[in-house]
């Protein structure tokens, strides 16, 4: 009885757990939800503005005779083009940040409300368990208690651990597309500026839409990476400066995204994907160090609690 007792109390601590972390995600995913929210209106009058000032130049309007007869018309056009594409490439990408941000919302609330009344069980089982173990040896039994809860909270550990070791290695996999896309681009790049012609241009921009398509990607695992290692030091002391690290990530997404048909933009995004993919492979080394510590902890625990009922 006494131990079946354990084993459930132990399954409702690891429960507890997941509780705290889904508000704390819920509630950080509400946050940003808020801000991007207001961002996309901003981005999405700033794109109207744009697409306004391209149509009086395009058409007959007063300042399109103006540009037209000081005869640089076409160089402004050119010039209100490319910040309208700009403010629409800014527009999309945050839109698609909303979309995601609205489907973690709603996945996280369901998660809680599939959620038992754990705090309510965890309390009955502590009652049901303290009974039980007046009655047999109290010594023995507060020293056995005292390891189950700390095996239980190792375990724990380990699985905050372990999860934001996967949701790093997303992140480092959608960064290997990236670095990949950019470095096809770079080189069609280069064999474009030396005379290479329509076709190798068309693969340049091939290669730069499909990086940029995997940076949409790689941007939702960053967020979901950066909430896991903030869920990690809740727990436990590891020194990874999340602070630095979202800045970090902030500035390399704000470079990756505009003005990449230029060589020596391609030449830097490739540049910072590689730095990024570098910093995240050294978070995951400090991450996996530390589970391999967990793990030896809870060894030594059960070997522990197996030599004490032994000589019991």
């Amino acid at each position: 009885m006494l131990e079946k007792l354990s084993t459930r109390l132990t399954e409702i601590v690891e429960q507890k757990r997941l509780k705290k972390k889904l508000e704390q995600n819920l509630s950080s995913v509400q946050n940003e939800l808020k801000e991007k929210t207001t961002l996309l209106e901003s981005l999405r009058i700033r794109l109207e503005k744009e697409k306004v000032d391209v149509e009086k130049l395009e058409g007959t309007s007063l300042t399109g005779l103006f540009y037209s007869v000081l005869g640089s018309r076409e160089q402004q056009l050119e010039k209100e083009r490319q910040e309208m594409l700009s403010a629409q490439l800014q527009y999309q990408q945050m839109k698609y940040q909303v979309s995601y941000l609205e489907q973690e919302q709603n996945n996280l609330s369901q998660q809680l409300a599939n959620l038992p009344d754990v705090d309510y069980e965890y309390l009955s089982l502590l009652s049901e368990k303290e009974q039980l173990l007046r009655q047999s040896n109290q010594s023995i039994a507060n020293e056995l208690t005292e390891i189950e809860g700390k095996v239980a909270n190792q375990k724990s550990e380990m699985k905050e651990i372990g999860e934001a070791i996967t949701a790093g290695k997303a992140v480092i996999s959608g960064l290997d597309q990236v670095i990949e896309s950019l470095g096809s681009a770079k080189d069609w790049g280069t064999w474009d500026m030396l005379g290479g012609g329509f076709i190798s241009t068309a693969i340049k921009h091939s290669r730069i839409d499909e990086a940029r398509n995997g940076v949409q990607y790689v941007q939702t695992k960053m967020s979901q990476f950066k909430r896991e290692l903030a869920d990690v030091q809740n727990t436990i002391d590891l020194e990874i400066n999340i602070s630095e690290f979202a800045t970090f990530a902030d500035y390399f997404f704000d470079d990756l995204i505009f003005d990449w048909i230029v060589q020596s933009k391609i030449v830097d995004s490739l540049e910072r994907s590689r730095q990024a993919k570098e910093l995240i492979d050294q978070t995951i080394g400090k991450l996996e160090n530390h589970y391999r510590d967990s793990q030896g902890k809870v060894s030594d625990l059960q070997q522990k609690r197996t030599q004490l009922v032994e000589r019991t």
